[in-house]
């Protein structure tokens, strides 16, 4: 739950745990807090997720060839200090190791995906019984892809009974890879002029230009905010990779809580709630949200074991956290410095980020309970009443989130509309 130094706590989680910082590159790691027992006699007879897929390489050879042309050109000029030189070496073995396998998924980010799989199983094997159907979809991107071949490789090994199948196509990307660029279009009007005052607030290169270059050199860096902010992109990029050295060194920490800073803000601003995209970006969740609630419907009509498994992306994830008002992640506020009291996307979107609805039955009852996670940890859905908190009673979610869906209008796309 969101406290009222939460902004306080944001600074300090970073300083203990510098990581953080790298908010949407974070690499998953599974927490070690136990869950609420069940109520008694309930059991768990279903589980809805949407997971981000795991840990990659960045998505293309264009992400990596400005920093290192610029590096290499001073190199070449001699103006390196031995930290710049040591920063060289790593953005060379960072493209090297994700050459030809741009926005693909790492071998952790696999690794990820079959852990968070073993751990549903382990914790839920009421659902994962011989026999039970387990629908897996995923967006037609490789690393989604794979990210679920990996979860449902984990499952079918630990119970080679389960019917698994899986899709991954266009036919779904209405709900799992929602885009509407005339809706974002609309909201985002002022993106440029917006963006100007983010970096203006949060880029300061000065003292990164000056470990990295030697004084005579540093006045023919072009646009060294931009380098500043590649190079953080990097730092977090390495935790996708087993064994690949960071760029911690470079970074003091405010500069680590300014350049996250100026992620989360985008990230508040283009997915989240941000009264200057109008406070209306989550609604781009609207088909997920109402694709989960159909899901259910027809999940627990059947009164059999079952699973539905989505896996995609952090854009849909972000704005379907906000939607549902995860922990208060819908709030809206203009204030710069009041964004990380209620936004952080270390919480949101790390790689493998996923969000589990978890559902129980009781015999002989008509109630059906549900606990939401969002990263395994239990969470409030803001703005929803519950007698049993962590749990929510499934019939006061269902309303809530039909009613919310359809006050929700996006504007029709264009037939010729191609997606990325």
């Amino acid at each position: 739950m969101q406290g009222i130094n939460a902004q306080t706590r944001a600074e300090v989680e970073i300083r203990e745990n510098p990581k953080l910082a790298t908010g949407k590159y974070m690499a998953y790691e599974a927490p070690s807090i136990p869950l609420t027992p069940v109520p008694e006699g309930y059991v768990p007879c279903y589980i809805s997720t949407y997971a981000r897929h795991g840990s990659r390489y960045l998505t293309g050879k264009d992400k990596y060839e400005p920093a290192l042309t610029i590096m290499e050109e001073a190199e070449k000029n001699n103006g390196l200090t031995n930290d710049g030189k040591k920063t060289l070496k790593i953005l060379r073995q960072l493209a090297e190791v994700a050459e030809n396998r741009y926005g693909e998924l790492t071998p952790k980010g696999a690794r990820q995906h079959q852990g968070l799989a073993r751990r549903m199983f382990e914790n839920y094997p009421e659902i994962f019984t011989d026999g039970a159907h387990i629908d897996a979809r995923s967006t037609y991107k490789t690393r989604a892809f794979l990210s679920m071949a990996a979860a449902c490789v984990e499952l079918k090994g630990l119970n080679p009974k389960l019917n698994i199948t899986t899709d991954a196509s266009q036919h779904d990307e209405y709900f799992i890879k929602y885009k509407n660029p005339i809706y974002s279009d609309s909201c985002q009007h002022n993106a440029d002029s917006v963006f100007a005052e983010a970096e203006k607030r949060f880029v300061h290169p000065g003292r990164i230009m000056e470990v990295l270059f030697k004084p005579e050199y540093i006045s023919k860096v072009k646009n060294p905010g931009k380098l500043e902010c590649d190079l953080f992109e990097y730092h977090g990029i390495s935790q996708s990779s087993d064994n690949m050295p960071d760029l911690s060194f470079l970074f003091n920490e405010k500069e680590l809580f300014d350049l996250w800073q100026l992620n989360n803000f985008e990230w508040y601003y283009e997915q989240g709630p941000s009264p200057l995209s109008g406070g209306k970006m989550p609604n781009l969740a609207r088909n997920l949200l109402r694709n989960i609630v159909e899901a259910a419907d027809t999940a627990l009509v059947s009164k059999k074991p079952c699973a539905t498994l989505r896996f995609g992306h952090d854009t849909n994830l972000a704005p379907l956290v906000a939607l549902m008002n995860i922990d208060g992640f819908n709030h809206s506020t203009a204030n710069w410095d009041s964004i990380p009291q209620y936004y952080q996307t270390y919480r949101m979107i790390p790689m493998c980020g996923n969000l589990q609805l978890i559902f129980f039955r009781k015999k002989d009852s008509k109630d059906i309970l549900v606990k939401p996670l969002l990263n395994e940890r239990e969470i409030h859905l803001t703005g929803i009443k519950t007698d049993c908190f962590p749990f929510y009673h499934w019939k006061d979610l269902r309303k809530t989130w039909i009613e919310l869906t359809e006050k929700i209008y996006l504007p029709e796309l264009p037939e010729d509309y191609e997606t990325d």
